[in-house]
């Protein structure tokens, strides 16, 4: 078993080695304060749950399915009406990566390595944005009484299911693993040169919004002020503003994997 602070230490280290990959630099402060400051707070609570959780039978990956849950739990919280509750949603919305963050630790002191372990930190992310957005146009129900944010609520979500690029990428990956096809990636410059072109406006669409923690933790923030302040209004915004880039981004992506042909620009048999 690993000690406390050298397992904070270890934790430590580990992320300024890997800037790339978790976005961060904890090694500058200045770049990204907000960031940095987020990053510092799932480093020391990761580091307890991990140092706690090394003495239990849970694995990294049972680790990883709490995230997911946390999630969705979050989001039922929000749709309670009850002021205490919802607000204890936000919370966990705002600190459930803690969970992503203590997973690859405890796999690491355990010596546990899953292929799973990033599907399920992947998907714990998806289910934490679908839950968000869910919640959010039940909360705005809530506030108003209007059947029109449940019916956008439900029109989000089956834009989101039918989904064109994930709907492919899917069936192409089910088809490889059943050896149904074969096919290898084509090593081109065309989608660096897409981006070059259409840089701003896609870059805006795909960022606007997103389901990064720090658009999260806006979004809480500005529900926080609503609960307390009584607003009603930011959420309503962010709920418009939301269903406007999936419409937006469901047509652009029909359109350039269906119409344009990028799948086929990617792959060849």
């Amino acid at each position: 078993m690993i000690k406390y602070l050298d397992l904070r230490t270890r934790n430590y280290e580990d992320r300024k080695k890997r800037i790339d990959f978790f976005e961060v630099d904890i090694n500058d402060w200045k770049k990204n304060p907000y960031s940095f400051l987020k990053a510092i707070i799932y480093i020391e609570l990761s580091t307890i749950l991990a140092f706690f959780f090394q003495y239990t039978f849970l694995t990294a990956n049972h680790i990883s399915l709490m995230y997911c849950i946390s999630g969705v739990f979050a989001g039922l919280l929000l749709t309670t009406n009850l002021d205490s509750l919802m607000v204890t949603g936000l919370i966990i919305f705002f600190l459930k990566g803690t969970f992503d963050w203590t997973d690859g630790l405890v796999a690491r002191i355990k010596n546990e390595t899953s292929s799973v372990g990033h599907i399920l930190d992947t998907w714990g992310s998806h289910i934490g944005t679908i839950s968000l957005i869910s919640s959010l146009g039940i909360y705005c129900y809530n506030n108003s009484n209007d059947n029109l944010y449940l019916f956008l609520t439900i029109i989000i979500l089956f834009i989101k299911i039918i989904d064109f690029k994930l709907f492919a990428y899917h069936q192409l990956f089910y088809e490889l693993l059943n050896n149904d096809i074969n096919f290898e990636i084509k090593k081109n410059n065309k989608d660096k040169n897409l981006k070059k072109k259409d840089g701003f406006i896609i870059f805006f669409i795909k960022n606007f919004l997103d389901d990064r923690a720090r658009t999260v933790d806006l979004i809480c923030f500005l529900i926080f002020l609503e609960i307390t302040f009584q607003y009603e209004i930011f959420s309503k915004i962010i709920f418009f503003l939301y269903l406007i880039k999936t419409i937006i981004l469901f047509i652009g992506i029909f359109y350039f994997y269906y119409i344009k042909k990028r799948i086929e620009e990617k792959i060849s048999d």
